[in-house]
């Protein structure tokens, strides 16, 4: 019997808004500076370390004349997937847990916090900068399942990057690997397969 569903954010219920890389390109000297803070930003998903100080040693080192906080605005530009919440609603509503499991670091994850709906669709959340952990180490998987109280094999996870749903299987859970170009039919396919109710 499937108990949680642990759902990844980003690729899965969000995308960046339109045009967001090459905001990022506009507003440093280029690609180099997309590629360059795109590089550093895993380092901040446990919140040992902070994105601001980050990004002003980037921007202190290409030289440029802008601020850690407009280069976090940009990456505040979410769209939520409405069609992938309401899939999580019908398995709330059938008693299935829901669990928001995402990396993100502090700025990004807390401004979901504060203007995404997602406390109205999930029990509970996982944000990697407050668990102190970051997929794919799979540690976090395992604080989690310990937080929810059920078995490991009683939790389905679905992400888009392969790497982190092999950390959850080695947890013991039950995975989809799901991406932006798969169709959700084939995620609900897949979900009804392994048992969640619901959707």
């Amino acid at each position: 019997m499937i108990r949680a569903l642990l759902m990844d954010a980003d690729g899965v219920l969000q995308r960046p808004a339109k045009g967001f890389l090459a905001d990022f390109a506009e507003l440093g000297d280029g690609w180099g500076f997309v590629k360059d803070i795109f590089a550093e930003e895993p380092r901040t998903m446990t919140g040992k370390v902070d994105l601001a100080e980050v990004l002003a040693e980037v921007i202190e080192r290409r030289g440029l004349s802008i601020t850690p906080n407009e280069v976090i605005a940009l990456w505040c530009r979410i769209e939520p997937d409405q069609a992938m919440l309401d899939l999580v609603a019908r398995a709330r509503a059938a008693g299935v847990t829901t669990v928001l499991a995402t990396n993100q670091q502090s700025y990004r994850g807390g401004w979901m916090q504060q203007n995404l709906p997602y406390a109205d669709y999930f029990d509970r959340s996982f944000y990697s900068f407050e668990v102190g952990l970051a997929k794919p180490e799979v540690a976090y998987f395992e604080h989690i399942i310990n937080q929810l109280g059920v078995a490991a094999s009683e939790a389905v996870f679905v992400d888009d990057l392969p790497s982190n749903t092999r950390a959850a299987r080695r947890a013991g859970l039950r995975t989809i690997t799901f991406g932006p170009t798969h169709p959700r039919w084939l995620l609900k396919l897949r979900l009804r397969a392994l048992g969640v109710r619901g959707v």
